[in-house]
């Protein structure tokens, strides 16, 4: 078992193939749970659900399933509210805990529910998928989406801990898959470089241990830099990168033509080619960049995007400062620098050579 939390850390984060079987004994030795709220969706329940219940009945945990629709449509204030109506049902009080188990949709809702639901119940993160694994269920993000915003309503609250089982990928649907890796590939270019030769060498395949190693390097990296900034006031700002247009992309699209992953791939790609026009990369590094990127897999065709709709819900993006638009460019291989207040035309400009129209 790999354990990339350090002495000191608020949260253990553990990474392990089959962790799954074993959450129950880890939730009784870490804090006595009795009784938790399994928030996750159908599909989860069906491929893994039996294992999970198995485990924590073994414990001793009672368990109560919660089930919440699919997609970024259904994370809202709305399906926060029916949360709150069965926990209210089922009498929950501070004695009992939050199971997140799913991907980010679930998490962040979970962890928001948790966050808010008596002023504040303890919870856990199972993420389900490789975006969970190396994102989301790490760093205490949680929140909703809003009708003009991704994720403009949450709150930072820790989880008990995160239990990352990289053997739960091997039901996860290819694109899905594809859409973790572009997140995963972006620690490679904010200080983690051995990722980018990783995805150079090493086929990282559900199962592998090639692909069990990238997750820890992964995740570890996203703890280095929550460890220093938890509340976004400095150094965590770089893990944005890919993601100011990625966000206009998936909010210009109402989150139905790309996967959040794909849409962090093209504005990874934007990024490269913002860096490379205001001379901040030279144009091989920036066909060496792009070519990695690309190497994870076939992105959705924007051609059938508007640039000044991308543009607008960009401008929107809750990553805006009195200074303006912030934004991440690549400077070097593993390195990236925070640029404020970036111009719209040039915002525009990368979007249209991304092929939006």
């Amino acid at each position: 078992m790999k354990r990339l939390h350090r002495a000191g850390d608020p949260y253990p984060v553990l990474v392990r193939a089959d962790l799954i079987d074993d959450v129950g004994t880890l939730l009784r030795r870490h804090w006595g749970a009795r009784r938790v709220a399994l928030v996750t969706q159908s599909v989860i329940k069906r491929r893994h659900g039996e294992r999970l219940s198995t485990g924590l009945a073994r414990a001793g945990i009672d368990a109560v399933t919660l089930i919440v629709g699919a997609g970024e449509d259904k994370k809202t204030l709305r399906t926060v509210e029916t949360l709150y109506d069965h926990l209210v049902r089922h009498k929950f009080s501070r004695d009992d805990a939050i199971l997140a188990f799913g991907g980010g949709t679930v998490g962040d809702m979970a962890g928001f529910v948790a966050a808010t639901y008596l002023r504040g119940v303890r919870y856990v993160q199972i993420p389900t998928t490789l975006l969970a694994q190396i994102d989301s269920a790490i760093g205490a993000k949680v929140g909703v989406n809003h009708s003009r915003g991704k994720n403009l309503i949450g709150a930072i609250y820790r989880p008990e801990g995160v239990y990352i089982d990289p053997s739960l990928l091997t039901t996860l649907p290819r694109r899905e898959l594809r859409s973790g890796l572009f997140e995963l590939l972006k620690y490679g270019f904010i200080g983690a470089p051995r990722l980018l030769r990783r995805f150079a060498n090493d086929e990282l395949s559900p199962g592998s241990s090639a692909l069990g190693e990238a997750i820890a390097d992964g995740a570890r990296r996203k703890l280095d830099v929550v460890r220093v900034d938890e509340h976004e006031t400095g150094l965590r700002r770089i893990l944005n990168f890919g993601h100011t247009i990625g966000h206009g992309l998936e909010a210009a699209s109402e989150y139905r033509l790309l996967r959040h992953g794909e849409a962090v791939g093209w504005g990874m790609i934007g990024a490269v080619r913002l860096a490379t026009r205001r001379g901040r990369i030279s144009e091989t590094l920036a066909q060496k960049l792009e070519h990695t990127i690309r190497s994870v897999g076939p992105l959705p065709s924007l051609r059938a995007m508007k640039v000044k709709r991308i543009v607008a819900a960009v401008q929107r993006d809750k990553k805006r400062s009195q200074h303006g638009l912030r934004f991440i460019l690549p400077v070097a291989l593993g390195r990236v620098e925070i640029i404020e207040n970036m111009p719209e035309a040039e915002i525009a400009w990368a979007v249209g050579s991304l092929g939006a129209t």
